[in-house]
């Protein structure tokens, strides 16, 4: 496989993994209080779990296997110099704390929220702990789509090139300072990090394909 065509299975499964986590976030976003006075409780994610799961473990089955391509082919497009090593090397991490984090959910969420009551705090501490990864994942998509504008930067003279460069800069920067700054506050930055997270993962994916292209020709 060459660069360029890994980049493009890379490209492909971090555009899935924006579609999927926006439909996530559109139709399956989370438990919510059956009274928004009283918050929260145990009893509402009772009843998440028992009323969507199937649904949520469709969703997180078809991240895990995009994850693993953009793993797989973030490595085999640093072994193959497709632009810049490190980048690719922040793509590849990314996809490996991604597995992690849908791993952390796929197995420990449900039997933890099922567990009863008394023991919702280890819940919490579970969903704390996948988002540390979530955090981690998202601040290297930033760090890749930074490596990747640059290389666009020094490389490409195209207008085009250029456009993309600094949005993928910019965007990448955003994402890497509030997912560092997440894994400090924790959820109280989760929306605003993981909104950046994902507008890098599209410029990072058209960047890196760029990159590729640009270093085979």
């Amino acid at each position: 496989m060459s660069a360029h065509h890994a980049a493009q299975v890379v490209a492909i499964a971090l555009i899935a993994t924006v579609v999927t986590q926006i439909l996530y976030m559109a139709t399956l976003g989370g438990p919510q209080p059956a009274d928004s006075a009283a918050g929260l409780t145990n009893a509402d994610i009772v009843r998440y779990v028992n009323d969507r799961w199937s649904e949520v473990a469709i969703v997180w089955t078809t991240e895990a296997v995009a994850f693993a391509a953009i793993a797989l082919g973030g490595l085999t497009a640093m072994v193959r110099g497709g632009g810049s090593r490190v980048a690719w090397a922040a793509i590849a991490l990314a996809g490996v704390f991604n597995l992690v984090q849908i791993g952390i959910g796929l197995s420990l969420f449900k039997p933890a929220a099922l567990a009863g009551e008394e023991h919702t705090w280890v819940f919490w501490m579970i969903v704390s702990g996948a988002f540390s990864f979530y955090f981690l994942a998202k601040a290297f998509i930033g760090l890749a789509a930074i490596g990747f504008g640059l290389f666009l930067l020094k490389t490409n003279n195209a207008m085009a090139g250029k456009i993309v460069s600094g949005i993928a800069i910019i965007a990448g920067l955003a994402a890497l300072v509030l997912n560092i700054g997440a894994l400090g506050t924790g959820m109280s930055l989760l929306f605003p990090a993981g909104a950046a997270g994902t507008l890098a993962a599209i410029f990072a994916a058209i960047a890196g394909l760029m990159a590729a292209k640009r270093s085979e020709s």
